[in-house]
């Protein structure tokens, strides 16, 4: 399923309207994200956390739209993972924005429906592919709560180069940097020949912008999450817009311009 997010946007969303906005104007899909969470901050044992999506807000939204939905969890939440596909979410997205849960992500091959991993390198992805992951995105950090579309860059950008370092490289020498990873050589030697893996990477983190899109879409992204951050600029229907036709027309700066005006 989640082939069908190539070429086009997801857009976070923290309601209903929100979905209804992205899904009018050509989102591939849509996330239910949720900002930070304030419990008793007075309280030592409850500190400020970042968590999923209320349940209610996840069905509603999925009653909303035709999309497909995806519901985050926290790094490692195993309940998490199985309410959310008691909710019949698209696909769930592993998140390590959140107040994770556990040091490693959850197992996702016993789960039924996708599961998206979180990447900084190439060896992540292809630990992540390895242990179930149905798509990949960029590893999110923040920094005063904003994600870093320059941190997004970097990982796009160090993914590419370390494929490109592979390059030429005899199947000792793939075995070698492989290490302890027990990836297929013939499946790391067509990520080196096609530079894709064999399932979508996308990027997130910092994507506000029509330039934003076409700058992580021309480092070989298979797609982009917009931040929900799109909803609190003044016209979020035009800017989510003109972000999809970013992504169309990335390497089209002629055709690309004519968006940037729009949004």
């Amino acid at each position: 399923m989640t082939n069908e997010f190539k070429g086009g946007l997801i857009v976070g969303v923290e309601n209903s309207d929100q979905a209804k906005i992205a899904e009018g104007v050509g989102a591939r899909g849509v996330v239910v994200v949720v900002a930070n969470v304030n419990m008793n901050v007075t309280d030592i044992a409850f500190p400020a956390t970042a968590v999923t999506a209320d349940t209610a807000v996840v069905r509603d939204v999925l009653g909303s739209v035709l999309v497909p939905v995806i519901g985050r969890i926290r790094l490692g939440h195993i309940i998490e993972a199985k309410v959310m596909e008691a909710c019949h979410v698209d696909a769930i997205d592993e998140h390590e924005g959140l107040t994770q849960a556990a040091d490693e992500g959850i197992e996702k091959f016993s789960s039924n429906i996708p599961i998206i991993a979180g990447v900084q390198n190439l060896k992540e992805s292809l630990k992540a592919i390895l242990q179930g992951a149905s798509m990949l995105r960029t590893h999110f950090k923040l920094k005063e709560d904003r994600p870093l579309i320059g941190e997004t860059v970097k990982v796009l950008t160090k993914i590419a180069d370390e494929i490109e370092g592979l390059n030429g490289k005899t199947d000792a020498e793939l075995t070698t940097y492989l290490g302890g990873i027990k990836y297929p050589l013939a499946g790391l030697k067509n990520i080196i020949k096609t530079k894709k893996f064999p399932v979508p990477l996308f990027a997130e983190g910092g994507i506000i912008l029509p330039t934003d899109v076409a700058m992580v879409m021309g480092l070989n992204a298979d797609g982009c999450i917009a931040s929900s951050l799109v909803f609190k600029v003044p016209d979020p229907k035009r800017r989510i817009h003109s972000m999809i036709k970013a992504v169309q027309y990335y390497n089209n700066p002629a055709k690309l311009i004519n968006y940037l005006e729009d949004s």
